[in-house]
This record gives C-alpha cells, structure tokens and sequence, in this order.
C-alpha cells in the first residue's frame, strides 16, 4: 500500500473515531466521515468500499500489530498471551463494544480466531489442531471476552485465564 493510500485511511479512521464519540456507529454516514476527515469520497471509496470495513482493516491491523508485539517481547506462554489479550481490551473498553454495537460480532469473532490459529501456532508450534477445533477454543474465548466486557471488567483477568486453562484444553 502506497503512503498516500495509507495516510487516507488514517484520516478516514480518526474521523470515524473522532464522531463516535459524539454519535452512534449507525447513524453515521459515509459522507459525514469524509467531510470530518477532509478527503472526498472518491478517496474513500478508493480505500473502502463501506463504512463497516473502516472498523474491520482497523481491526485486523490491531490484532497484526498484537502478533508482532507478542513476537517482540517473546511470550511463548498461551496464557501469557492470553493475559496481554484481554489486558488489550481491558485498557481499550470502548473498542470491543464499539464493535458489538456496530453488528460486527461475527467478524470480530472471525478475526480472532484467525488470531488464535497465529497464537497457538506460536506457542505450540507441532500441536497441528485442525480448523474447526481453534474455531471452537475461539468462540469459547470470545464469548467469555464478550461476557467479561459486558460485565464491566470486574472479574480479574487471572481469574478469566484460570478458567480457559481448565476448560480449553490447547496440550501439545
């Protein structure tokens, strides 16, 4: 991607960012957004080709820059990982129910499980788990993200990973 193409979307994503927190996600039209981020619709349309992908590339960039961190620091612990995870939505509360109030449940559940198959590949390099098993260790973890959110954080994350290490079974 080219740095102009680049620089567009991060004006188009602050827009949106900037107008949520006046207006609600549905609500919000594409014209609004370009207006607030100076660039034409043109432009958008050359980037996106709806609001809702704004929220997913914004998305998938997170959990690739996420990866990288993980990388960074070399934590070879699931758990660990884990731990950093749903620290991530904890400092960021607004982030996940943005997501759930924009009805893109299903992609942020997509995109995570995509992020656990990188995850578990990284920790457990020779455990080889077919497809549809890190679909369902994925839509365990995200309904418990999804629980743990809804209720405001108020369990500790230690007690969270506790429960995945007894209940999700991820053994090389």
């Amino acid at each position: 991607m080219n740095k102009k193409s680049l620089k567009t979307q991060h004006q188009i994503e602050n827009a949106l960012f900037s107008l949520l927190k006046k207006h609600s996600y549905n609500s919000l039209s594409v014209s609004q957004i370009t207006k607030h981020a100076g660039v034409s619709r043109m432009a958008f349309y050359r980037n996106y080709e709806q609001k809702d992908q704004i929220l997913i590339t914004f998305l998938r960039d997170q959990y690739q820059k996420f990866i990288d961190d993980l990388s960074g620091h070399k934590l070879t612990s699931f758990e660990d990982q884990l731990a950093v995870y749903f620290k991530f939505f904890k400092d960021h509360p607004d982030l996940m129910k943005l997501f759930l109030n924009a009805g893109l449940e299903g992609e942020l559940l997509n995109q995570q499980t995509n992020f656990l198959k990188e995850l578990i590949n990284y920790s457990h390099p020779n455990l080889n788990l077919p497809p549809y098993a890190i679909s369902y260790q994925s839509g365990g973890i995200y309904m418990l993200l999804v629980w743990w959110v809804g209720h405001n954080y108020q369990k500790p994350v230690s007690e969270l990973l506790s429960y995945i290490e007894n209940h999700i079974v991820i053994n090389s």
